[in-house]
């Protein structure tokens, strides 16, 4: 039996202060059930630009199940999700291949994107001539870089050796703090704005919620109330209240679905950057 392919596509040391990640999707010949194909992501600050390569997507309406999806539009071929700080699911009728990119938003803007988060900047268009131009995922992710990186590096960018989303919002921070001359908290309140489109109380989450990731992956086997403290939480509480807002679930129901579900392909493969 032929199983799904799911792949973690990271940058090069170049871009890593641009791209967060790729995730690569084939379910192409693979025995999976309707439910088996839908597809959840946390909330993220991130900017997705999804590539339906086969087959369709639709996205779920928030608390609603693949059997309530059949009626609704499939995602264009190309879409742009935007940062989203509820989680998000998606559903295929049949067979995919998908592959999504992630961009931190500051470097979407620099790169000309809208602050709205909707209109493809030309520079990232034509990467994505690039990626559409090759079947095989890695070939087509190397090419998609090797023509985005020209433009990072004549936007003359510094931002480089980016190893996670907490080093991003720590790297975002000290060049809010460092980019103007006002110092009060609403000034870099509203440059933290400009930059991200996020406030510094939301980055902090998503930041946390990163590190606390990271941490569970790295000791599945520990109590949640030891994962809480080391992830810098006040307590279990405090943590389960973050994982419910990030994914909407529990912390023990989302680890066995992390485990068990083929739907949450997703946060295994993200697992994988720790």
């Amino acid at each position: 039996m032929k199983k799904p392919v799911a792949k973690l596509l990271l940058p090069p040391p170049p871009l890593s202060g641009c791209l967060f990640a790729a995730i690569y999707r084939d379910t192409r010949s693979a025995t999976l059930s309707d439910e088996d194909r839908v597809n959840h992501f946390p909330a993220s600050p991130i900017v997705t630009i999804t590539l339906v390569r086969s087959g369709q997507l639709l996205i779920l309406p928030a608390g609603s199940s693949w059997e309530d999806a059949r009626d609704l539009e499939a995602m264009q071929r190309i879409s742009v999700t935007p940062p989203s700080d509820t989680p998000i699911s998606s559903w295929a009728p049949g067979d995919v291949e998908v592959i999504s990119i992630g961009i931190y938003p500051d470097a979407w803007m620099q790169l000309g994107g809208d602050t709205g988060f909707q209109q493809i900047p030309q520079s990232i268009a034509d990467a994505m001539d690039a990626l559409m131009a090759h079947g095989d995922p890695e070939t087509a992710w190397a090419e998609f870089n090797a023509v985005l990186e020209q433009t990072w590096a004549a936007s003359r960018s510094s931002r480089s050796g980016v190893a996670s989303l907490s080093d991003w919002v720590r790297g975002l921070m000290a060049r809010t703090v460092a980019s103007g001359r006002g110092k009060s908290l609403r000034s870099l309140e509203r440059r933290l704005r400009r930059f991200s489109g996020q406030t510094k109380r939301a980055l902090d989450f998503y930041a946390s919620f990163d590190n606390l990731h990271r941490v569970a992956h790295q000791n599945p086997k520990t109590p949640l109330a030891e994962i809480a403290l080391e992830a810098g939480y006040s307590d279990q509480s405090h943590m389960g209240r973050a994982v419910r807002r990030a994914t909407g679930f529990s912390p023990a129901h989302l680890n066995q679905m992390i485990r068990d579900d083929e739907a949450f392909w997703c946060y295994r493969v993200l697992g994988e950057r720790f």
